[in-house]
């Protein structure tokens, strides 16, 4: 019956994580996993204690889950949950309003003490080796873009190619590529990638920056620990209150 349902309605494909498919799912999921045990309870306890009983338990499976999803334990790292927003590269100009928060560090490129060249391992475990490959598509994607916004020649990333001066390429097409001035730096500020790109036939010489912002990986397990604990001690309170009361119904009716 099912699988009969699932050809009229497709409901499980993988990576359905939005649209009706997802919420149709959800709702499924819900009344029939969480839905059952609370028949099961209301029918020994009575609906009302049989729902506080399942919200009790039900919460304190939540702040073990999330707990996990946040701090991690023994086999299984932090951040295996549903997840925020993640880290990622935003390209900017020193003119732009991104570029004006971190003026007097872009002032400072490439020579300034808080600039340091790729190899370089900042805080948080951070390898600025692994992350240029990562900056250097993003920033070449954006002044792509930038160009064919402004109906300029340079409109494909691969038109605004280069590597780093001083480290050897990292295969044999990147020989062609013309070398740039590149340098991180990181002070009291995110990550700061940047790179002064020579002129070719398609584009000027140009200085471009990148920050990288954190992202918020652990913001919706954050939000399940948070409504975890706050459901938690609001049932168990309630659950303490009826079984004061259910003491009291039972101590009046003792003498008869």
């Amino acid at each position: 019956m099912t699988m009969g349902f699932l050809h009229l309605i497709p409901l499980g494909c993988d990576g359905c994580w939005t649209g009706w498919q997802a919420v149709l799912g959800l709702v499924i999921a819900v009344a029939v996993l969480i839905g059952s045990i609370y028949m099961l309870l209301a029918s020994n306890f009575g609906a009302r204690l049989g729902y506080l009983v399942l919200m009790v338990s039900l919460m304190a499976w939540i702040i073990l889950l999330s707990a996990m999803w946040l701090f991690g334990l023994p086999g299984t790292t932090p951040g295996t949950g549903p997840r925020g927003a993640e880290a990622q590269w935003i390209p900017c100009l020193q003119t732009s309003d991104q570029g004006k928060v971190f003026n007097d560090t872009l002032n400072a490129f490439p020579t300034g003490s808080t600039w340091k060249p790729i190899g370089t391992l900042f805080s948080g475990n951070v390898d600025s080796k692994g992350e240029f490959a990562t900056v250097r598509t993003v920033v070449q994607g954006a002044l792509a873009a930038l160009d064919a916004n402004k109906k300029l020649p340079a409109t494909d990333p691969t038109d605004w190619n280069f590597r780093a001066a001083g480290v050897p390429p990292a295969t044999p097409d990147e020989e062609a590529f013309p070398q740039a001035k590149v340098a991180f730096s990181k002070s009291g500020t995110p990550l700061l990638f940047g790179v002064d790109i020579p002129a070719s036939s398609k584009h000027p010489e140009v200085l471009v920056f990148a920050y990288r912002n954190k992202g918020k990986i652990y913001l919706y397990a954050l939000y399940f620990l948070i409504v975890g604990i706050l459901a938690f001690a609001v049932h168990v309170w309630f659950l303490a209150r009826y079984e004061k009361a259910q003491k009291a119904r039972e101590a009046a009716l003792q003498p008869a």
